[in-house]
C-alpha cells in the first residue's frame, strides 16, 4: 500500500510539473496562441500578410524623372537601386506612354555559378519577389492560357515548372498528343461530333505546337486552390491550321485558328482569367503583311475576349545564327536577327493605344530582344533557349503581375 501511495505521489508531482511547464510555455507565446495562430507559423504568416497588405495599400509608384526619350542607358547597381519603385503594371504603363517602347535598358546581375541566382534588372524599377499561390488567389487567377509557337510552348512549360517549384501539385488534364504537324480535331471539338466534322485542317509549320492543359493545386494560408494552365498552339498571328468554312449551319465560321479559339473554343471550355501571348515572330519572317495580321489578332481579342481577362504581350528574344545546326545553315539569312527587332517595333506601335489605356486590360513586357542579347550561352539552336532562360521570363512576368 505504501508503495502504491509513493507511486501515486510521484505521478501527481510529475503531472504538476508538466502543467506548470505548459502554462509557462503558453504565456511565453501568448501572442501566437491568443490570436488563433500557431506559434510555429507566426513568422511566415506575418511576413506574408504584411507583404500582401503592402501591395494592396500602396499608392501607384511614379516613373523616375530620369526616364526620358533618347536618354543614355545607365543601369544603377547595389545601393543606388534603393530608391527605385517596384516594377508594376501601372508603372510600366507609364513607361509605355512616355517612351512608346518596351523597356530596353537593363542588365544581368549575380551571374556567378550556373545561372540559378542570376537576375535581370531594369534601370528604372525593381522586380520584387512574389508568392505565386497567394498572388494567384489574390488576383483571381484560376485559368491562365498561353498561346504561341514552339517558343510559346517552352514558355508555357516553364510556367508549369515554376508552379511545381513553388510547391504545387500539377497533373495533366488533357493533351493534343505527341509532337505532330497535324492538329487534333478530336481535342478541339470537345466531344461535339458536328464541330469535329466542320473543321478544315492544314498542317502546322510547328511540330512542338500541341495543345495542353495542366491543373495545379496550390496551397495558401487560407487553404488550397487550383490554377488551370493551358496552352493553345498558334504559330502565326493568322494561324490557318484549324478553321471553319462560312455557311456552316451549326457553328460560326472562323478564318483563322485564333478566331475559332476566341469565338468558339474558349466559350465552351471557359474563358481564361489571363492570356499570355508570346510573339511568334520567327514564323513571321518575310511576311509583308505582319502588321495587318497582328492588328487582325488584336481586333479578334477586342471582339471576343471580355475586358475582365488580362492580355499579356511578350516580345521575341534575340536570334543567334552561330547556334544553328549545320543542316539548318543553308537557310541562314543574316538579316533575320534585325528583322525580328524591326517587326517587334512595328507591332508595338500597334499596341500603343491599348497598353496606355488601362480599360483594355492589356499589358506589355520588357524587351526580350535586349534581355537575351548577352545570353548566347543559353541559346540552343538560334531560336530556342534552355530552361534557365524561360524560367527567367516567367519569373519576370510573375513579379510584374504579382506586384500589382
Amino acid at each position: 500500500m505504501c508503495i502504491l501511495q509513493q507511486k501515486f505521489l510521484v505521478f501527481v508531482s510529475l503531472l504538476l510539473l508538466t502543467l506548470v511547464a505548459i502554462l509557462g510555455f503558453t504565456f511565453s507565446f501568448k501572442g501566437s496562441f491568443f490570436d488563433g495562430r500557431p506559434f510555429w507559423g507566426l513568422g511566415m504568416s506575418e511576413r506574408s500578410n504584411n507583404k500582401n497588405n503592402n501591395v494592396d495599400s500602396s499608392q501607384p509608384p511614379n516613373l523616375p524623372d530620369f526616364v526620358k526619350p533618347n536618354r543614355k542607358c545607365k543601369v544603377p547597381f547595389g545601393s543606388d537601386r534603393a530608391h527605385l519603385p517596384p516594377c508594376t503594371h501601372s508603372l510600366l504603363r507609364s513607361y509605355y506612354s512616355k517612351m512608346a517602347s518596351y523597356p530596353e535598358c537593363g542588365a544581368w546581375v549575380e551571374t556567378a555559378g550556373y545561372g540559378y541566382s542570376q537576375r535581370y534588372i531594369l534601370d528604372f524599377c525593381e522586380f520584387k519577389p512574389y508568392n505565386l499561390p497567394e498572388c494567384s488567389l489574390r488576383n483571381g487567377l484560376q485559368h491562365i492560357l498561353f498561346a504561341g509557337d514552339s517558343v510559346g510552348w517552352r514558355t508555357y512549360l516553364s510556367m508549369v515548372n515554376t508552379s511545381i517549384w513553388a510547391g504545387s501539385n500539377c497533373h495533366l488534364v488533357k493533351s493534343e498528343g505527341t509532337k505532330s504537324r497535324t492538329p487534333s480535331t478530336e481535342y478541339f471539338s470537345v466531344g461535339r461530333r458536328s464541330l469535329n466534322d466542320s473543321f478544315v485542317v492544314v498542317d502546322r509549320s510547328c511540330v512542338w505546337c500541341r495543345a495542353n492543359v495542366y491543373d495545379c493545386e496550390m496551397r495558401t494560408e487560407s487553404g488550397y486552390h487550383t490554377v488551370r494552365l493551358e496552352f493553345a498552339p498558334a504559330y502565326k498571328f493568322r494561324d490557318p491550321s484549324l478553321t471553319i468554312s462560312p455557311g456552316n449551319p451549326k457553328w460560326s465560321s472562323a478564318e483563322t485558328f485564333q478566331e475559332f479559339l476566341f469565338s468558339t473554343y474558349l466559350p465552351m471550355v471557359g474563358m481564361p482569367d489571363a492570356i499570355v501571348l508570346p510573339f511568334p515572330l520567327n514564323h513571321e519572317l518575310g511576311n509583308a503583311q505582319v502588321v495587318a495580321d497582328f492588328q487582325s489578332l488584336v481586333d479578334l481579342i477586342l471582339k471576343h475576349v471580355p475586358r475582365t481577362t488580362q492580355i499579356h504581350w511578350l516580345p521575341t528574344a534575340s536570334k543567334f545564327p552561330s547556334k544553328l545546326l549545320p543542316k539548318d545553315r543553308v537557310h541562314l539569312n543574316d538579316g533575320d536577327h534585325s528583322e525580328v527587332y524591326r517587326m517587334a517595333s512595328q507591332i508595338t506601335k500597334v499596341l500603343e493605344p491599348y497598353l496606355q489605356n488601362s480599360s483594355y486590360n492589356m499589358y506589355g513586357f520588357v524587351s526580350l530582344f535586349n534581355m537575351s542579347a548577352t545570353k548566347e550561352d543559353w541559346n540552343e539552336d538560334s531560336i530556342h533557349f534552355n530552361y534557365l532562360w524561360y524560367a527567367h521570363v516567367i519569373r519576370t512576368l510573375l513579379s510584374i503581375l504579382c506586384a500589382g
